[in-house]
């Protein structure tokens, strides 16, 4: 048997290939490290970007409910008073048309009893005249004013 010094895989000398793979892999690592942390870092920035935005998103989003809500009770205010000013409205125009039926029913009273007072009025003439005719009948008094009223002129 040859005596030869039987050498350990750890204690075997590296080769050249073996050399030029570790630093391949080396070099491997770290070039993938730098990915990682690039990467890392830009969906870091990229997170931080969306954070923002929806900060953004939600604040508008409350400032326009904010406005929202002020724009709808300025709308119900309106359109209570519209309700307002069509009710007084209408009271104006009923008591308008009350006053108005009210003074063409007063009217009509009046005339009615204008009228009334005007045949009373003329059959009170008539009957003056029989009786002031009777009268003179009954005087047998003639004169020019008696001639004149019993030819009616």
């Amino acid at each position: 048997m040859l005596a030869a010094p039987s050498i350990e895989p750890s204690e075997r000398r590296l080769s050249e290939i073996d050399r030029f793979c570790l630093q391949t892999r080396q070099e491997a690592k770290d070039e993938a490290a730098r990915h990682v942390r690039v990467i890392a870092s830009t969906l870091g920035v990229f997170c931080l970007a969306l954070l923002v935005c929806l900060g953004v998103a939600v604040w508008r989003g409350n400032a326009l409910a904010q406005e929202r809500d002020v724009l709808v009770q300025e709308l119900r205010t309106e359109r209570a008073e519209r309700i307002e000013v069509s009710l007084a409205a209408r009271d104006v125009e009923m008591n308008a048309a009350q006053h108005a039926l009210d003074t063409r029913v007063r009217r009509d009273i009046v005339d009615e009893r204008m009228l009334e007072q005007e045949r009373r009025s003329a059959e009170l003439e008539r009957l003056a005249e029989r009786i002031a005719r009777q009268k003179l009948i009954e005087a047998d008094c003639v004169t020019p004013r008696s001639i004149r009223i019993a030819a009616g002129l």
